[in-house]
């Protein structure tokens, strides 16, 4: 799902070949020192149902914020409409904070169209991609913009977002409260330009939108109604739509990323809404049944889903358009299935650590990588070969996401909880090894999910 550069293709397959089993590897620590310029201020405060508490080390830009997770889910949701609630920033590191008052928008100048609007479904024109197209994309075309710097980290415990400097292993403060609309960072994706960062909220219903640059929080959007348990967002070619899937509304919430608004939403009947990979090439959506057994092919043009039982328990998926292969996590039986959306059939499965939460791939279909929460390992898988490297990482690490660098030599591994202060693992993906810890500080807690690179949008 995302570019690599042959060269350095072939610099993974070549060290996978000689690591075919376990290896421990020492972490180095990262530092978390850095200093901001500018003055930063805050509007608003987040709704008084969030849970109080003030956290210290990197500061946050809101008043309070949550010292724990809430896993607990809610009953299903109904509407096909919404309302957003948008700021904007000025001059420097300023901050326009949360101030979510019943989906009013505030700010000027920064939304434009109908909130509730309704649609039978979007352009396929928007979601399909021509060979060799990247849409909208700034600076180098394999990563867009400035994502090749940073990297953000979700923090489920704190209700923050962390900004860090993916080449000086540096975090970048002030740390941002996501209260209320992300609370408990499930997901969260980079636009395909490499412009913004989004973040979907499991108890929070709703998203929240940083700048990738700046860091800056600069809109939020309220699902509620439409979006209970929201875990996961990806976005069409063109980058002008988002399709959050929210598990307890048992729907996708389509989204206009112009202007922010709910445009419409997509049942999906039965199934509760889980992780999903965008195919650039159909258009289409491919989402797991919350850890369930099912499949979901989503067609968003016709509001059409076709479920197919795949296995037991799944749960994330990576999708290498080259190939047309699918690479779907199966929690419960701690496998990977592989399904050929071709010809839209099962064609093997393989074993991987225990518990697997979190996978990427090469834009080249070449390497897979699977984060193992309870293991605490990390599983580099050759596709041609399905030869596996194990990477075993501190005792106590708790992996439930990871994501590849756009150099594609390095992946990023949320820490977890851990003894001492939590953050990301960087990984040396030629190596096979654990090359340093970068800290985010005692204040933000549980590391839970990580961005570093756009989303691809390249139909091979």
């Amino acid at each position: 799902m995302r570019a690599v550069h042959t060269a350095r293709a072939s610099l993974l397959f070549v060290a996978l070949g000689g690591a075919c089993g376990d290896g421990v590897a020492a972490t180095t620590g990262g530092s978390t020192g850095s200093t901001s310029t500018g003055t930063t201020s805050t509007t608003g405060v987040p709704s008084s149902s969030d849970d109080g508490g003030t956290t210290t080390g990197i500061p946050t830009t809101s008043d309070s914020a949550t010292t724990g997770a809430l896993t607990g889910s809610e009953s299903s949701g109904g509407g096909t409409t919404g309302t957003s609630t948008t700021s904007t920033t000025s001059g420097g590191t300023s901050t326009s904070g949360p101030d979510m008052t019943g989906g009013s928008t505030t700010g000027a100048g920064d939304t434009t169209g109908e909130a509730g609007s309704t649609s039978t479904g979007e352009s396929s024109s928007g979601d399909v991609s021509s060979s060799g197209d990247v849409s909208s994309s700034t600076g180098d075309p394999d990563t867009g913009g400035g994502v090749e710097i940073y990297g953000y980290l979700g923090m489920s415990g704190s209700n923050t977002l962390v900004r860090f400097d993916t080449e000086s292993g540096v975090v970048v403060p002030p740390a941002k409260s996501l209260l209320p609309r992300a609370k408990y960072p499930y997901d969260m994706e980079i636009k395909p330009d490499g412009s913004e960062v989004w973040v979907v909220g499991a108890s929070g219903n709703g998203v929240v939108i940083a700048d990738v640059m700046t860091g800056e929080i600069t809109h939020e959007i309220d699902l509620t109604g439409v979006g209970k348990y929201a875990v996961d967002v990806v976005f069409n070619v063109a980058g002008t739509l988002a399709y959050v899937s929210a598990r307890d509304s048992k729907a996708i919430v389509v989204i206009d990323a112009v202007t922010y608004m709910v445009k419409s939403t997509i049942s999906l009947g039965i199934y509760d809404g889980g992780k999903m990979a965008f195919d650039p090439c159909s258009g289409r959506i491919f989402m797991v049944d919350w850890f369930d057994k099912s499949l979901l092919v989503v067609e968003p043009t016709l509001k059409k889903v076709t479920p197919i039982v795949l296995g037991t328990s799944l749960w994330d998926l990576a999708l290498d358009p080259v190939t047309k292969l699918l690479y779907v996590l199966d929690r419960g039986v701690s496998k990977v299935h592989i399904f050929d959306t071709d010809i839209m059939q099962f064609q093997s499965s393989f074993a991987v650590g225990k518990d697997p939460w979190g996978i990427d791939i090469t834009i080249d279909g070449h390497l897979l990588v699977v984060a193992c929460e309870d293991d605490h390992t990390v599983r580099f898988i050759d596709t041609d070969t399905l030869m596996s490297a194990t990477l075993i990482l501190p005792a106590d690490a708790r992996p439930r996401d990871i994501a590849i660098h756009p150099d594609q030599l390095r992946a990023f591994v949320p820490t977890g909880e851990v003894a001492g202060e939590d953050g990301v693992y960087e990984v040396d993906m030629v190596t096979q090894s654990l090359t340093a810890t970068i800290s985010v500080g005692p204040a933000n807690l549980n590391s839970n999910v990580v961005a570093v690179r756009a989303q691809a949008v390249e139909c091979p």
